[in-house]
C-alpha cells in the first residue's frame, strides 16, 4: 500500500478519536465540563500525556517492526500474554462498535426525527464494508473525511464561543461520573480510554509511515491536534453549562442555536464522526480474527449483534462503559511505558 506522509498519519489519529463522543460534547462534558473551569487542567493534563503515549508506541511499532496489538503493549515477550492481552484490547475495540452505532441512532433522531434503528442500521453498515477493505480502505477514507470533519467541528466550536451564549442555569455543582469523580481522575481516565482506541492506529500509521520522522511528525501533530481542539470543545460547552449538561449531543444542540443550516451541517459532519470512529475501531478489532473464509461472515455477524446492543442509548455508554475501558487502559498504558523502556535499553545494548 501507499506510505504514509506525516499529515495522512495526523488524520488518522484525529479520526480515531473525534467520533461521536468526542465531536458532540458529550465525552468533554462528562470529563471536563462538569468540572467547570477546573476542567482545563485535566484537558491540558490528557494531552500532554496524549502526545508522550503516541511517541511511545511509534517508537515501539517501529522498533520490534510489528502492529500487532499485543506485542504494541506487552513488555514480556511472551506468546500467549501477547495473545490475552491481544484479545482484551480486540474486546474493548468491539464494544465502540456497539457505542457507535447507538451513537448513529441518537443523532438522527435528535436531528431529524429518525428512528434509531436507522440510524443505527447505516452505521452498522458502513463499519462492515470498510473493514472487509482492510487498513489501506479505512486510510483512504480518512484522509478524505479527516480534514472536512475537522474543519466543520473546530468551526463550529469558535462560533460558539464568539456567541458567548448566556448561562440558562447553573454554573457549578453537576454530577461528575462516578467512575470519574474529580478533574484528574477523569483526565487520567480520558487519557487512558482514548489509548486505547488509538493503539491500533498508532501501530499501523508507524508500520506504513514514509520514514520514522514522518512517523513520529504525525504522532506528534496529530495528538496536539486532538488536545487543542478538547480545549476549544470545553471552553464553547461551558458558555451554556446547563444547557450542555441536558443534552445528549451538546455541540449538535449548540449548532442549532447558532444557525438551523449549520445545525444540519453538523449534524452531518458528526455522523461521518461517528462512522470514523467505529470504522477504526472495528478495523481493530478485525485486525485479530484469523483470515479465512469465516472472517467475512463473523465480521459482519459482531457488526449486527453490536447494533442490537447499541440499542440500549448513547448518553449511558459514555457515562458507564468510556470510564470502565479507561480504567484498563491505565493498566496497559503502564505496560506501554514498561515495553517501551525496555525498546529503549534492548536497543542500546545491541548497539554497545
Amino acid at each position: 500500500m501507499k506510505k504514509l506522509s506525516w499529515i495522512e498519519i495526523t488524520s488518522l489519529y484525529i479520526g480515531v478519536i473525534m467520533g461521536a463522543g468526542f465531536a458532540s460534547g458529550r465525552e468533554c462534558w462528562q470529563f471536563f465540563g462538569v468540572f467547570g473551569n477546573r476542567g482545563y487542567y485535566g484537558a491540558a493534563a490528557s494531552t500532554l500525556c496524549f502526545v508522550i503515549i503516541a511517541c511511545m508506541l511509534t517508537y515501539i511499532a517501529r522498533s520490534k517492526g510489528t502492529a500487532d496489538l499485543g506485542r504494541l503493549i506487552s513488555p514480556f515477550d511472551n506468546k500467549i500474554i501477547d495473545e490475552v492481552i491481544g484479545w482484551v484490547l480486540a474486546s474493548i475495540y468491539y464494544s465502540m462498535i456497539i457505542a457507535m452505532t447507538a451513537a448513529g441512532g441518537s443523532l438522527l433522531n435528535q436531528q431529524f426525527g429518525i428512528s434509531k434503528v436507522i440510524g443505527g442500521i447505516i452505521i452498522a453498515l458502513l463499519c462492515v464494508i470498510t473493514v472487509l477493505g482492510d487498513f489501506e480502505r479505512v486510510s483512504k477514507v480518512f484522509r478524505l473525511m479527516v480534514p472536512v470533519l475537522f474543519m466543520v467541528g473546530i468551526i463550529t466550536i469558535i462560533l460558539t464561543i464568539r456567541a458567548d451564549f448566556p448561562q440558562s442555569g447553573a454554573v457549578e455543582g453537576y454530577q461528575p461520573g462516578r467512575m470519574s469523580p474529580n478533574w484528574p481522575a477523569s483526565a487520567l481516565v480520558f487519557m487512558a480510554y482514548n489509548t486505547l482506541g488509538m493503539t491500533t492506529m498508532s501501530g499501523n500509521s508507524a508500520i506504513n509511515a514514509k520514514d520514522g520522522k514522518n512517523a513520529y511528525v504525525g504522532a506528534i501533530s496529530g495528538a496536539l491536534c486532538l488536545g487543542v481542539l478538547t480545549i476549544l470543545l470545553l471552553k464553547a460547552l461551558l458558555t451554556d453549562m446547563a444547557f450542555s449538561s441536558g443534552l445528549d449531543l451538546p455541540m449538535l444542540g449548540f449548532a442549532g442555536r447558532l444557525s438551523p443550516a449549520l445545525s444540519i451541517i453538523y449534524a452531518v459532519i458528526l455522523y461521518g464522526a461517528v462512522y470514523s470512529t467505529g470504522a477504526s475501531t472495528y478495523y481493530g478489532f478485525s485486525t485479530k480474527l484469523r483470515s479465512g473464509r469465516y472472517k467475512k461472515w463473523i465480521i459482519i455477524g459482531g457488526a449486527t449483534a453490536g447494533f442490537l446492543l447499541g440499542l440500549t442509548g448513547f448518553k449511558k455508554l459514555v457515562e458507564f462503559l468510556y470510564p470502565a475501558q479507561g480504567y484498563i487502559g491505565i493498566v496497559f498504558i503502564f505496560l506501554i511505558i514498561i515495553n517501551f523502556s525496555r525498546e529503549i535499553i534492548r536497543k542500546r545494548e545491541s548497539r554497545g
